[in-house]
């Protein structure tokens, strides 16, 4: 019977690795939709902010105010995706390279990417 037992206990670890990294996918996907959603309001923004400054530009108005608040709108946004960005690294045990921002596992030294030392 320890050999039943042996595999009965082998297929619940098996099954809890399963399950954990389906629970970690959901919510890097999860995450990840929430990225590409505050991007595209952020090209949104953008694309508003060069309307804004087009028509200005041709009426001759001031419109420092209105460039001011899109500012801090897209500042908003970026904020916002660092962070989820760091959260998808957390979910994956990840690092995230100072130089040139390059995803590498939570044990490396260096750099996947560029070879800058990881500290």
């Amino acid at each position: 019977m320890t050999t039943f037992e042996d595999v009965v206990s082998k297929a619940k670890t098996v099954a809890g690795a399963a399950g954990k990294k389906t629970s970690e996918f959901i919510e890097v996907t999860r995450l990840k939709i929430e990225i590409a959603e505050l991007e595209k309001e952020t090209s949104s923004i953008l694309e508003g902010l060069g309307r804004l400054v087009y028509d200005a530009q041709k009426a001759g108005e001031d419109v420092s105010s209105l460039i001011d608040e899109c500012a801090v709108r897209l500042d908003g946004c970026q904020e916002k995706i660092d962070e989820l960005r760091k959260k998808i690294d957390e979910v994956r045990s990840a690092v995230r390279c100072k130089d040139c921002g390059a995803t590498n596992t939570d044990d490396s030294i260096y750099c996947k990417k560029c070879g800058a030392r990881i500290v």
